[in-house]
């Protein structure tokens, strides 16, 4: 059953559920900018780079306007920290995504190609993981009871992500190259996998906010 908001702060709330799909449009554009890199299409790659900083632009731009509007009154205060928490939160998600466009665009790493299907998963994990966590927060204001449902999802995702991750690492470190080779592989698939801890973590702030909105 959907809960009643004073007019401001659903516009506070349809902002934030724009701010959340940031998350999904910054993972996929970051999933087809790595896809041009693994195949050399580098004019294509550079324009999913630029277009990493522009989603990043207008979901900083997301964030500040939120957290100025919530503290003008709206919502009450102890929910008014935690749409807080969660709108930084979500802001991180957007961050890492570009932070890992900057790796591949700054140091253009030699990705060997027995490696490139899995980091392609990693990214799926967190379009997949974005995906259910917008869910999540469409249903946190419409229908509390299919929340949980997607705060599952993404933790389903997040599970899957690792999984890819520790096969990574564990190749990349029985690889016969360089050490220096070795540890700028780990970083990105770390900071890949980063993206869909951040997802994570935006989840259970999620779910401290159902709690808040149920009793």
């Amino acid at each position: 059953m959907p809960l009643s908001f004073a007019k401001k702060e659903k516009e506070v709330i349809e902002r934030l559920l724009t701010l959340s799909k940031k998350t999904v449009e910054a993972s996929a554009t970051l999933k087809e900018f790595f896809a041009c890199y693994f195949e050399k299409r580098c004019d294509e790659a550079q324009g999913y780079f630029l277009s990493i900083k522009r989603i990043e632009h207008e979901a900083d731009e997301l964030r500040r306007g939120i957290i100025s509007d919530i503290y003008k009154g709206l919502f009450l205060p102890d929910m008014r920290e935690v749409i807080h928490s969660l709108t930084e939160s979500v802001d991180k998600i957007v961050n890492k995504c570009e932070s890992v466009s900057k790796i591949i665009d700054y140091q253009h790493p030699n990705v060997p190609d027995e490696l490139k299907e899995k980091m392609i998963g990693q990214l799926e994990c967190a379009v997949k993981a974005a995906e259910s966590f917008v869910k999540a927060v469409e249903k946190l204001f419409d229908n509390l009871d299919e929340v949980q449902h997607y705060v599952v999802e993404v933790e389903r995702f997040e599970h899957d992500e690792d999984v890819l991750e520790e096969e990574l690492l564990r190749s990349i470190f029985g690889k016969d190259t360089p050490l220096a080779e070795k540890m700028q592989l780990k970083e990105l698939v770390i900071n890949i996998g980063d993206i869909v801890d951040r997802t994570e973590d935006a989840s259970d702030i999620l779910e401290v906010l159902l709690l808040k909105l149920a009793y």
